[in-house]
């Protein structure tokens, strides 16, 4: 946020008359050899306002608010093209300096720095506060400090809004340029924020934030896009007497090129596995355990795993059924002998209507595809009811293969369309397939418990 765009009253503020007066802006008050003694009892009001001014808090720790608007935005920004963050900071009260060209620059950096650090940025009190819910809807997205713009005390009171914020041991966000920039380019900086830095003895971190102006660039519309937030190293403010060595680290970051889209580490390492022998030999472990006792059904492989890479989901399709028909002549083979193997949430209701079904021989278990009963029950009472071993495997591959194969075709064609979201968000999609899997689990074993 900026103060010449109504979203940041400090750079506007630290260029005020105000701010060139040499104790406003922490400098020492200018003394001649005859002050006598009210000159020293103003420089001892002069050092104590300094030091008071210098006092910086502990790190904050945990902080609910700061959590969700980290979180919220983190995830905002991954849906609408991805999110990266380059670099870390250390953990202490910082002035954090960064380019300026998108309203999304406040919430990328807000994104981009964990709870702890609790980063919070000033706004106009003219502009954002002057509404009631303006202001609350402004502190309820970022946390916003207000500082005023007009009546000649802005450095003044851009320092009253750094000492909440750094004197509760948070880190200041400040946008040096005043404005957002128009075409993305970086403009020249004001010495606002080194002021500060210098008044509170804490260190200034230069962070590019890269994409935004692609994202949402002023007076421009949303365009999804990726984002990408670099974090530079910080300068002990005291060794610096301009902006350049701070400008210097942003354009070096800036010139790295674009932002690379996100990827979930869950994506990947699935991807990875899918990309290789080991996703089919998954597979027909996966169909050969459900057929034997694995109370999850076989094609929960397609969608938790193989939809990680669409090409391969048919062909892991094809791999279940091959583990599938397997696993229902083990099972047959052992309850022949009277080891039935275990059958998790089954219910006698399951067991009657596989019996049933096979009555009619091996092809009753083409009626499993579509009843909910799990094809464990049905190789365990083929084996129970003397069903023939090769007429099994011919109509258990030919009804397996069938639903794998459907349900492959759907998951690949699903997540083929789904790829660029899922490629960011796979472990809450994992998440909610298995909610999902889960719910639809408890209807099954309740409609076979009547």
């Amino acid at each position: 946020m900026s103060a010449d765009d109504r979203t940041t009253a400090a750079d506007d503020a630290a260029s005020s008359p105000a701010a060139d007066t040499p104790g406003a802006a922490g400098a020492p008050p200018a003394h001649g050899h005859h002050g006598g003694h009210a000159g020293d009892v103003l420089a001892a009001s002069g050092d104590a306002l300094r030091r008071l001014r210098r006092r910086v808090g502990l790190p904050p720790g945990f902080n609910l608010a700061g959590a969700v608007r980290h979180t919220v935005w983190r995830n905002v920004f991954h849906l609408v093209g991805g999110f990266r963050v380059v670099g870390s900071a250390p953990y202490e009260a910082m002035v954090v300096v960064a380019n300026h060209s998108s309203h999304a620059d406040t919430p990328a950096l807000i994104a981009a720095f964990p709870a702890p650090y609790k980063p919070v940025v000033v706004a106009a009190d003219d502009y954002w506060f002057d509404n009631p819910w303006k202001a609350r809807a402004l502190r309820l997205a970022i946390g916003a400090v207000p500082v005023r713009r007009q009546g000649g005390g802005g450095y003044e009171s851009l320092l009253d809004g750094a000492t909440q914020v750094l004197g509760s041991g948070s880190s200041l966000l400040v946008f040096p340029e005043g404005t957002r920039s128009t075409d993305g380019r970086l403009g020249r900086f004001r010495s606002g924020a080194l002021r500060i830095a210098q008044e509170f003895d804490v260190p200034i971190l230069p962070v590019a934030v890269v994409g935004t102006h692609e994202l949402l660039a002023k007076k421009g519309r949303l365009t999804p896009g990726p984002v990408e937030v670099r974090v530079g190293h910080p300068v002990d403010p005291h060794g610096l007497t301009d902006m350049a060595p701070l400008v210097a680290q942003i354009e070096g970051m800036l010139a790295a090129g674009p932002p690379v889209p996100s990827r979930s580490r869950t994506w990947r390492v699935l991807r990875g596995v899918m990309s290789g022998p080991a996703g089919m030999v998954g597979a027909v472990a996966w169909g050969f355990a459900e057929a034997v006792s694995l109370p999850v059904t076989s094609e929960m492989y397609l969608v938790l795993v193989a939809a990680s890479h669409p090409r391969r989901v048919v062909p892991a399709a094809a791999c279940l059924a091959v583990g599938s028909v397997a696993g229902v002549l083990v099972t047959r083979a052992l309850t022949a002998r009277g080891e039935r193997p275990p059958a998790p949430l089954t219910t006698p209701a399951m067991r009657t209507r596989a019996a049933a079904d096979l009555a009619v021989g091996a092809r009753g278990i083409w009626r499993q595809a579509l009843n909910g009963v799990p094809v464990k029950v049905y190789a365990a009472e083929a084996g129970a009811a003397g069903v023939p071993a090769v007429p099994l495997a011919g109509h258990a591959l030919g009804a397996r293969g069938a639903r794998a194969l459907a349900v492959g075709a759907v998951v690949g064609a699903a997540a083929g369309v789904a790829a660029p979201v899922l490629r960011r968000f796979y472990g809450p999609y994992l998440a909610a397939a298995g909610v999902t899997f889960g719910v639809g689990l408890a209807a099954v074993v309740r409609r076979w418990s009547r």
